[in-house]
Order: structure tokens, then C-alpha cells, then sequence
């Protein structure tokens, strides 16, 4: 994801459908190519190349089975699956590019932050219901959120990390947890730490929200009061920036490429 233009307006993609996937079936996949002669009731099949009319920079698949996409500005878009059609949806009345997005207990999606310029966020939130179609505003958040991350935490609350205010304050350092039965922001005041874009967090068996990079050092946010955190340990393979992150197990965490160059570094012989 990036906030610079990507070429085509046009998006072309593959989806991939998933029928009956047992946990072994899903590691033999990621091992072993597709052989003829696989039932594809088990192993899932590839369809056609899909054409959309629209980038789908972010996407979130709802409870309604459509999946939500949005490109750069305010323009969110429904892909209906059974059909193949894309038709729009509601404004949510700011720029949510670069913005960061995670899931309510009931379905709605909370949105945080979003985009005023290269490097400079907003300090807007929304929740966007995908029963009616509709936004509703939320209270601002302390500060301006560019490239933040959403996490969904096991009471229902969500968690807003990172995300940059502008060029001369840079990054937010105040994670925030929006309070969903008070409808209202909570500032970790003791948990104040520089993140990159779009840190890697993700919900730990320990019940604290483990930090997995993309930094080579790894910790522990501990929610509960004003917050804190605790190093854990380096990872074995530095800084990976524009990586990917899943947990895909209880306490099992996994990366996939990225750089050990800045975000946007011009630089082809960078080191960690």
C-alpha cells in the first residue's frame, strides 16, 4: 500500500475459492503446487482473471459475504462474489486512504485516520455499517493517524497504533483504544513509542497485543490502565518493511518478504 500513484486505474486479480480446506489440506498447500487431478471440493480452485473498474487498495470481506474496497480519496465500492459486479457504497465524508481499519464484534468496521497529504494524517474515525450501508462519525483521536494499524482486542475494544501526524511532528507515538460500550477514546499515556507504518499487531494467548515488526525488535503492549511495553526479543531476519504479517495459529506469527530499506528510500543498496 502506498500513497503515491500505482499506474493503471484498472485492477486485474485472480480470486482463489476456498471449498471445505481442512488444516492439513492448507499446509500441504502452501508446500506442494497445484498436480491434475486434485478434487478441487478440497483443494479449492483458481477462477478466471476478474476485472475491476477500481484499484481495491484496502478490503475487508463483511458479514454480508460482499467485499468492501476502497481506492485513494473518499470512494468505497461492494464486490459482489456471485455475481462479478462492483457497485458503490456510502461516503464516509473524509480521505480514508492510508487509513487504518479492524472489525467490531457485530460486524461494523471501525476506520481510523486516513490521508491529507503525503506523510500527514487525519485525526478522524468512522464505523461503517455493512447492514445499511452508512458511516457514522466517531470523536476525533488525539492526533493525526497516517498508515496506522487497528487492532480488535478480545473485549471488543479496538487499538489505534502509529500512524504519522505530519513532517515536523512525525510519527503518533500515543496508542489509543476506541471503548465500545463508552463510545470513547482511551490514551495509553505510558505506552508513548515511535512505530513504523502499519505496525504488525496481532491479539497474543497471553492476552497482551504482541508487536511483530515490521522492526527487527519484537514486544508486548500491555492495554489494560495507561498501558506498556516490554521487549521481547529480535526476530532472526532484521527490519522488514513492506512485508506481510498473519497469524495463522494461536501464538504463531508469519512474515513474508519486505525491505530493509526506509519506506520510500530511493536507495538499492540500503542495510539494516
Amino acid at each position: 500500500m502506498t500513497a503515491f500513484p500505482l499506474g493503471s486505474p484498472r485492477c486485474r486479480l485472480f480470486a482463489f475459492h476456498v471449498k471445505q480446506i481442512s488444516a492439513p489440506l492448507l499446509g500441504l498447500l502452501l508446500t506442494l503446487s497445484l498436480v491434475d487431478g486434485q478434487d478441487t471440493a478440497t483443494v479449492g480452485e483458481w477462477s478466471p482473471v476478474l476485472t475491476w473498474p477500481y484499484e481495491a487498495i484496502h478490503a475487508h470481506v463483511l458479514p454480508t459475504g460482499k467485499v468492501m474496497f476502497w481506492t485513494r480519496g473518499d470512494h468505497s465500492e461492494l464486490w459482489h462474489p456471485a455475481t462479478n459486479t462492483v457497485t458503490s457504497t456510502a461516503a464516509s465524508g473524509a480521505n480514508i486512504f492510508c487509513s487504518g481499519h479492524a472489525f467490531l464484534p457485530d460486524g461494523r468496521l471501525l476506520v481510523a485516520g486516513g490521508h491529507v497529504s503525503n506523510w500527514v494524517g487525519l485525526p478522524s474515525a468512522y464505523i461503517y455499517s455493512p447492514f445499511n450501508g452508512t458511516w457514522t462519525r466517531l470523536p476525533d483521536m488525539n492526533n493525526g493517524r497516517w498508515y496506522p494499524t487497528n487492532t480488535t482486542l478480545p473485549n471488543g475494544d479496538v487499538l489505534v497504533v502509529s500512524g504519522w501526524v505530519n513532517t515536523s511532528q512525525g510519527v503518533n507515538v500515543e496508542p489509543q483504544v476506541w471503548q465500545t460500550a463508552a463510545a470513547s477514546w482511551r490514551d495509553l499515556t505510558s505506552a508513548h513509542l515511535a512505530l513504523p507504518f502499519y505496525p504488525f499487531m496481532f491479539v497474543a494467548p497471553n492476552g497482551k497485543v504482541f508487536y511483530a515488526g515490521p522492526s527487527q525488535a519484537t514486544r508486548y503492549l500491555n492495554v489494560s490502565g495507561t498501558g506498556n511495553w516490554n521487549l521481547v526479543a529480535n526476530n532472526n531476519f532484521g527490519t522488514r518493511n513492506w512485508s506481510s504479517a498473519v497469524m495463522y495459529d494461536d501464538g504463531k506469527v508469519l512474515l513474508t518478504g519486505g525491505s530493509p530499506c526506509a519506506p520510500y528510500s530511493s536507495s538499492t543498496t540500503c542495510t539494516e
